[in-house]
């Protein structure tokens, strides 16, 4: 069985679910319950449309292959002590991949600051149930399930790497893309580690949801602010302009920076915790990928559907772009 062939279709039918059944899910909405589109509804339809176009492909490849569930996904549950090491690891990479995020913000304006404020300015439970708690599920199920899963004849790297990419690529936003990848490495090596998905949806949702909570807290200090000084105070705003010259760049690419720095001492020990308790598993999975590289029989990742893919992408981001110049 060409795995490697299967996970590229899979990425395939993704893409085709986000691009088209999310404009067709919006039209249904629209002429049933348009009520699900106003503002203090839109979490509710952003859950649908996660849910739809994550686990609907997920149950069409299952059905079509004729495969079980945990054939394609890892389900071994986690240990306490992993439990743990992990929500520490999903806080201390989250300076690294702020770095990240900001440095992309400065060549592209950022598009997903205001979603998330956005978001939370509906309350914490609603912001963290559809954007923290629906999309690690989801997310996960298709990346470090399926995806990550179709890859395994391929090596772990190749495997980390795909997986990661493809991730990144769903979010159809440079300002998410490179980050996005780099989470999805850490998250796919902790799936492959572990053995079980639940270590990425447990990441994923720490990740999510810090960034949800910060958000929300903002938005409180931002109205008591506003209601001191009697006039309207705009974090997101004021942020925004500080980037618009080199100086206010400079300053927050510093305070950024430093709290990454601030962060390596317990990335490392994360780390190291996550190495010390997992030691056995990872010296399997060493041997494992030993046994693959020397395996004759190469699996091809560079199928018709991984041209295709990048062909979609590529295409969709373009005239994403061009429609928002000529609409805006």
């Amino acid at each position: 069985m060409n795995y490697p062939k299967n996970a590229n279709v899979f990425m395939f039918i993704l893409m085709i679910f986000f691009i088209f059944m999310g404009n067709g899910i919006s039209f249904l909405i629209s002429r049933l319950y348009p009520d699900l589109l106003s503002q203090e509804n839109i979490w509710i339809s952003q859950s649908i449309f996660s849910t739809v176009c994550l686990v609907g492909p997920i149950i069409l490849y299952v059905i079509v292959k004729r495969i079980k569930i945990k054939d394609v996904i890892p389900l071994k549950p986690l240990s306490i002590k992993n439990f743990f090491i992990l929500i520490f690891i999903a806080f201390a990479i989250q300076p690294m991949l702020q770095l990240i995020g900001f440095i992309t913000n400065i060549f592209h304006k950022d598009e997903i600051s205001d979603v998330i404020y956005s978001f939370s300015s509906l309350g914490l439970p609603k912001a963290l149930f559809s954007v923290a708690i629906v999309p690690a599920i989801t997310e996960e199920l298709a990346f470090r399930g399926v995806i990550l899963t179709g890859y395994k004849k391929t090596g772990v790297l190749v495997a980390v790497l795909m997986s990661s990419i493809y991730f990144g690529m769903i979010h159809f936003t440079i300002t998410q893309l490179f980050y996005t990848v780099v989470a999805g490495i850490i998250f796919a090596i902790a799936v492959k580690v572990t053995k079980s998905i639940y270590a990425g949806i447990l990441m994923h949702f720490v990740l999510n949801g810090t960034q949800i909570t910060m958000a929300y807290f903002l938005i409180k200090y931002q109205s008591i602010q506003s209601k001191l000084t009697g006039s309207e105070y705009n974090i997101l705003e004021q942020a925004q302009n500080q980037l618009s010259n080199p100086i206010g760049i400079f300053i927050q690419l510093l305070a950024v920076f430093i709290q990454f720095m601030s962060s390596i001492p317990f990335l490392i020990l994360a780390v190291f915790l996550f190495v010390r308790v997992n030691r056995k598993e990872i010296d399997t999975l060493i041997q494992e990928n030993k046994q693959l590289k020397n395996n004759q029989d190469k699996t091809n990742i560079f199928t018709t559907f991984f041209y295709v893919n990048i062909l979609v992408y590529l295409s969709f981001m373009v005239l994403s772009t061009i429609l928002k110049k000529i609409y805006m």
